[in-house]
């Protein structure tokens, strides 16, 4: 096989299903097609994926989380290097600068936070954080229990005041700390490193992200598993781990306003809408896009490679030759690639993310 020759059309990847402590999946099953889907401990979806799972030890597999390509015996990440000039337009190809996800929680996940880059560079010896987003794509009830997130610390709440309550383990405590949002499809949220989150039970999100799986998650247990000292604490020492949280408590209503997402139109055509969701005004990070295909759209994006995640509608995508689209798809269109022509079919619209980035300063 001409490898090569890969980066010359959209390049859509195989299921990449990645083991988590939580239990999870079902909406997720059935947002790619399945009839009833099932909770189990592969809750998430890593989407286009260079950046390894860190599971420890419940490591499934040396490569977990690489994403596989559908038409080759090779992962994203082993192409990438090989040819990252024709790929991506850069000399590097270790990595993309984004992780994107699909990630379903059948229960309430663990307060924690991530860190910002600094934070990262000097604890972790990392050039990426984990600043991420929260698309919320479905929601579902779990004993008769709204979808909600908790997001950010209360007016207030002292790092004394958080470290008694997670050293006694005192959730109910640490849980009053933060802010309880309700969630509803189509919300979207943007959490910065440092900001103390939890996702609630019942929704389906896509996770937009800075590619690492660095987490800080003071709570002894995720539902009924008991986590080790280095899931809880990443591997730092105590007051290290404390010190990545942000301790800046805002009212709910200045929360909602700074965090929450709202789309600003980008482009208009008399088929097709592109809208932007995240851009440099939330990070120099990563950029998201939605756009929205009502009949045939012949695209040139502005970027000099993509990703396309789609969340609605069927379709097809075509460059020399034309792909069938379908909800939960992913696909990378590289720096080989010009124009493509986008069609839906059926009378539902073709919805689709697309997720662009750049190597962080």
């Amino acid at each position: 096989m001409d490898e090569l020759k890969l980066l010359q059309e959209p390049l859509f990847f195989k299921p990449n299903r990645v083991w988590r402590c939580y239990l999870g999946g079902k909406l997720l099953e059935e947002f790619a097609g399945a009839a009833v889907g099932a909770d189990g401990n592969f809750p998430e979806d890593w989407l286009c994926s260079v950046t390894r799972a860190d599971n420890g030890d419940c490591q499934q597999s040396s490569d977990e989380g690489l994403s596989a390509i559908r038409d080759a015996d090779m992962t994203f990440a082993e192409l990438l290097l090989r040819f990252p000039r024709e790929a991506l337009g850069v000399d590097d190809g270790s990595s993309i600068g984004v992780l994107c996800k699909f990630l379903d929680s059948a229960i309430r996940l663990p307060i924690q936070c991530h860190p910002d880059r600094e934070f990262a560079r000097v604890h972790f010896h990392s050039k990426y954080g984990k600043t991420e987003s929260w698309l919320i794509l479905a929601t579902r009830e779990i004993e008769g229990e709204k979808p909600y997130l908790l997001l950010g610390f209360k007016p207030g709440v002292t790092e004394a005041e958080f470290r008694r309550a997670v050293m006694e383990q005192d959730i109910p405590a640490m849980t009053a700390c933060l802010h309880r949002v309700e969630a509803h499809a189509g919300d979207a949220y943007f959490v910065p490193g440092g900001v103390p989150h939890a996702i609630g039970p019942g929704l389906l999100l896509l996770e937009v992200q800075e590619p690492t799986d660095l987490v800080i998650q003071p709570e002894r247990q995720i539902g009924k598993v008991a986590l080790s000292e280095r899931q809880m604490w990443g591997g730092l020492d105590q007051a290290a781990a404390f010190s990545c949280f942000e301790y800046r408590g805002m009212t709910r209503e200045a929360l909602v306003a700074d965090l929450k997402l709202s789309a600003s139109p980008k482009r208009q055509w008399d088929n097709a809408r592109l809208e932007s969701v995240i851009d440099a005004r939330h990070t120099d990070c990563f950029r998201v896009d939605k756009l929205t295909v009502t009949g045939e759209l012949e695209l040139e994006y502005d970027s000099p490679w993509y990703l396309g995640i789609v969340i609605a509608g069927c379709g097809a995508v075509a460059g020399v030759t034309a792909r069938p689209l379908r909800r939960g798809d992913n696909f990378f269109v590289s720096n080989q690639v010009g124009k493509l022509v986008y069609r839906p079919t059926g009378e539902a619209p073709l919805e689709l993310y697309l997720v662009s980035a750049r190597a962080c300063a």
